[in-house]
């Protein structure tokens, strides 16, 4: 089932994105249930932009990415396909933590990262539910340090220690 909701397409260029190439051609991926893959990774978050943005940059990591920019249109998806989930918390509809409370609900087991623009504002019981919480001011690579740690927890030993 493809979902008909477009977002935008970005192009990045030298690590910058160039605001003059982005179009709103790019469909939101294909959510039909798929046999789980290891590095599947929901991502929900109301900021069109900065979700296909970092969609962009997990795919290139070789994460499988699933973008929602409504969070109710995220609970009606096949939560079993998936390995990780990363929330933004203001969001219309739900929050962050009525998602979180929602899809744990529905039988989900798997790391929910919080990335957040509004961190130093929440209270501790909201942020302990979360497998992690991350500002969106943080640079990425603390998101993809968060997103290796638990999707590869085993990556070897290190011989540069």
């Amino acid at each position: 089932m493809k979902q008909g909701n477009v977002q935008p397409s970005l192009s990045l260029s030298n690590g910058q994105i160039d605001s003059d190439r982005v179009g709103l051609t790019k469909l939101l991926r294909d959510v039909s249930p798929t046999p789980v893959h290891k590095r599947r990774i929901l991502c929900v978050d109301d900021d069109v932009l900065g979700t296909t943005m970092r969609a962009e940059i997990l795919e290139e990591g070789g994460y499988s990415v699933v973008v929602f920019h409504s969070p109710l249109e995220a609970t009606r998806c096949d939560l079993s396909t998936f390995s990780l989930a990363i929330l933004d918390f203001e969001m219309p509809g739900l929050n962050g933590r009525e998602l979180l409370l929602r899809i744990r609900a529905m039988g989900a087991r798997f790391p929910i990262v919080l990335l957040t623009g509004c961190l130093a504002g929440l209270s501790r019981d909201d942020c302990v539910l979360f497998s992690r919480c991350i500002d969106k001011s943080m640079p990425i690579h603390y998101l993809l340090d968060t997103i290796e740690e638990f999707l590869d927890p085993n990556p070897g030993p290190d011989y540069g220690s």
